[in-house]
């Protein structure tokens, strides 16, 4: 699945499982997150869930 740029996701395995991030962008096997605080993450593609997508009008 395409990890777009904007859309919600919930990080299911790690220090971090159950938390929500905004992905940032999406570098091939990982994907960069952006945290509630500022900080990027990058994570494993395996490791993230889309919740939600954004609407695009």
């Amino acid at each position: 699945m395409e990890m777009t740029p904007g859309f919600l996701a919930r990080s299911i395995a790690g220090n971090d499982k159950d938390k929500i991030y905004v992905i940032s962008e999406d570098l091939g096997t990982y994907v960069s997150l952006l945290a509630e605080n500022g900080r990027v993450l990058r994570k494993n593609k395996k490791h993230v869930q889309i919740i939600k997508k954004r609407n695009r009008r």
